[in-house]
């Protein structure tokens, strides 16, 4: 386990980080998540310098990192300006006491959209929000008509375009210390 890293006057200590599999992540694990954050695509020997470890000692760790969970998988960011005939719109749903107590039937639908790019369980007044890829907004009607075909789960429904993207915050903040 390495040292901690100095952070920058006034940031808060860093809380404990694990992997799902239940393994502490200690500053290296962080450090190389952070630099593999910034670009997937770095060859071990450029990960192993950013980061201060041997080529053998990153290659471990990475598989590590794979077999705790810590590391879905390795995807290329794409710029979503490409699919200007499709833009994306974020779909906010309230549901119904039906639709709360039978949610799976609903999560089960989504997950079968392959429109609906990304799906998040809200606290407040919405119960959902769906990022969605529509050629237009009265598409949302047809798709909303897939998810609840029955119409007894979903209450509203409000579509809003995404007009552009002001920030997208990559690495995660808690990686706060500086990577050479």
């Amino acid at each position: 386990m390495s040292a901690e890293t100095p952070r920058r006057p006034g940031a808060p200590a860093r809380p404990s980080v694990y992997a799902p599999s239940g393994m502490r992540l200690d500053e290296t694990d962080l450090k190389l998540l952070r630099v593999l954050q910034e670009g997937a695509r770095e060859p071990i020997k450029t990960l192993a310098e950013r980061i201060a470890l041997s080529h053998n000692g990153t290659l471990h760790r990475l598989n590590r990192l794979e077999d705790s969970g810590a590391i879905l998988r390795y995807m290329a960011d794409i710029d979503e300006g490409i699919f200007g005939t499709w833009p994306f719109y974020w779909v906010q749903i309230a549901l119904t006491q039906y639709g709360r107590a039978n949610r799976s039937r609903l999560e089960a639908a989504i997950n079968a959209a392959p429109e609906i790019t990304q799906a998040s369980e809200l606290v407040g007044v919405f119960d959902l929000k769906l990022r969605v890829a529509l050629q237009k907004p009265a598409d949302w009607t047809q798709l909303q008509g897939q998810l609840d075909p029955s119409a007894d789960l979903i209450q509203t429904a409000h579509l809003h375009p995404i007009g552009r993207v002001i920030k997208q915050a990559r690495p995660h903040p808690l990686f706060i210390q500086d990577v050479v």
